[in-house]
């Protein structure tokens, strides 16, 4: 598969934002595509055919939170914003176009979903929680 540019039917143009886990290839990383849609995406299974890889889609708010390590990889991928990902599978022979299906988080198999716990741990900064103002406000002042 190649990297840093992506073009997979139905999601488009996709550009690596971030590589969290490389071998051989990036197998954990974040992308986005043209309109600034996120990804998480994982490499899941492998044989003499193709490579298949799961893509959940992101907030920039929930990556940033699994970036941090307090959302764990499993969960990031089980437990999806919206319920769903994406099943990319990249044949190796290079004239066959990817394959892609929107399958239900709750129904992957646990053999293709990182273990319970593991997690990144990026220092970043995360802003506090929308809709406390009041308390920003008191915070700025002194």
């Amino acid at each position: 598969m190649m990297f840093d540019t992506l073009n997979i039917p139905r999601l488009g143009k996709l550009e690596i934002v971030e590589t969290y886990a490389y071998y051989d290839q990036p197998v954990l990383f974040s992308c986005k595509d043209a309109a600034g849609y996120l990804y998480l995406v994982v490499a899941v299974d492998k044989n003499d055919q193709y490579e298949t890889w799961l893509y959940a889609g992101v907030s920039s708010g929930r990556l940033n939170r699994i970036r941090s390590g307090a959302i764990d990889l499993h969960d990031a991928f089980a437990d999806t914003e919206d319920g769903c990902l994406f099943q990319v599978k990249f044949p190796y022979a290079s004239s066959t176009a990817p394959q892609i299906e929107s399958v239900k988080a709750n129904q992957v198999s646990e053999d293709w979903l990182p273990l319970p716990g593991e997690c990144l741990a990026l220092k970043i900064k995360i802003p506090p929680p929308l809709g406390n103002a009041e308390s920003m406000l008191k915070t700025a002042k002194t």
